[in-house]
């Protein structure tokens, strides 16, 4: 019977070593636990089925040989006993493995989901382009026209600067030029509204009685912001590019009538906190510091 034992132990153990490749097949093929990526706790997961499952029932299996070897007595159950044992350890291993899989996917997600969401992420989201550069030169755009008889009286936007405008016409010896004023937003409200004050104020245009609000001809170069550092500008006569002109610290600049077009310029230079000293056209005004950039120069 001793020797009954033995044969059938060893047969048992020779067919347990096809049980222990077979779990060293499923430990290789669990890398397949996540096929989409195994981001953070879950890649845990992942080794631990691989190393852990084949690790278990390797262990076992040789634990049982090395108890059968210096056992006494009949033996042939414990390669039975080493079946049970690895078989139960290693699905404890792959439970352990997938929940922490599982939970690393949840907190995680997998590769393809934060590629896929990197991807949409892209697609949707705006692309940011460079706004449009200003116009080169003056560019009148009509908002409303109003005639009476052989007059006319036109509103509208410069697009480079964003000045309201009025034009009419200017009765000439040869015949009748057209000439654009420079007008606040309240007075464009109030000729948009009313055709009569608009005829009234593009009246005293043609009396000469808004110079200081000319404005240069469609077509003619735009003007350029005074930057840092401009030398000699003491003189030259500067377009205002605001109706509402500041110092650089934001404190709105009195003197400076609303909607003016044009003012001289009495500094020779920007100043340190890059303000411009200016007066309006007329030679006894008072001189006033205004935000080199809101002032231009052709």
């Amino acid at each position: 019977m001793q020797v009954v034992d033995t044969i059938a132990t060893t047969l048992l153990f020779i067919v347990l070593i096809g049980w222990v490749w077979l779990s060293i097949y499923v430990g290789a093929t669990s890398v397949m636990l996540s096929d989409s990526g195994a981001p953070g706790i879950a890649l845990v997961g992942v080794v631990l089925a691989v190393v852990g499952i084949p690790l278990s029932v390797v262990t076992v299996y040789v634990l049982a040989v090395i108890r059968t070897w210096y056992a006494d007595g009949y033996t042939f159950y414990y390669p039975l006993v080493a079946f049970v044992v690895g078989t139960v350890s290693a699905a404890l291993v792959m439970g352990v493995a997938l929940g922490i899989v599982r939970l690393g996917l949840r907190l995680h997600g997998t590769d393809e989901e934060s590629s896929a969401e990197t991807h949409v992420r892209r697609v949707t989201e705006p692309i940011e382009t460079a706004p449009p550069a200003p116009p080169s030169v003056y560019t009148f755009e009509t908002t409303h026209e109003y005639r009476d008889g052989n007059l006319f009286v036109e509103l509208g936007i410069e697009r480079g600067t964003g000045r309201r405008y009025l034009r009419t016409p200017m009765p000439q010896r040869n015949g009748e030029w057209e000439e654009h004023y420079g007008i606040d937003p309240q007075e464009y409200e109030t000729f948009v509204a009313d055709a009569a004050e608009a005829h009234g104020f593009a009246g005293e245009c043609r009396r000469e009685e808004h110079l200081d609000r000319w404005m240069s001809w469609p077509g003619s170069p735009m003007c350029e912001r005074i930057t840092f550092g401009r030398k000699r500008l003491a003189g030259k006569r500067a377009t205002l590019l605001t109706d509402h002109p500041t110092d650089t610290s934001g404190v709105p600049v009195e003197g400076i009538p609303v909607g003016t077009a044009f003012v001289r310029i009495v500094g020779n230079s920007v100043d340190p906190d890059g303000n411009v000293q200016v007066r309006l056209l007329g030679a006894e005004a008072m001189v006033v510091s205004i935000d080199a950039g809101q002032l231009g120069l052709p």
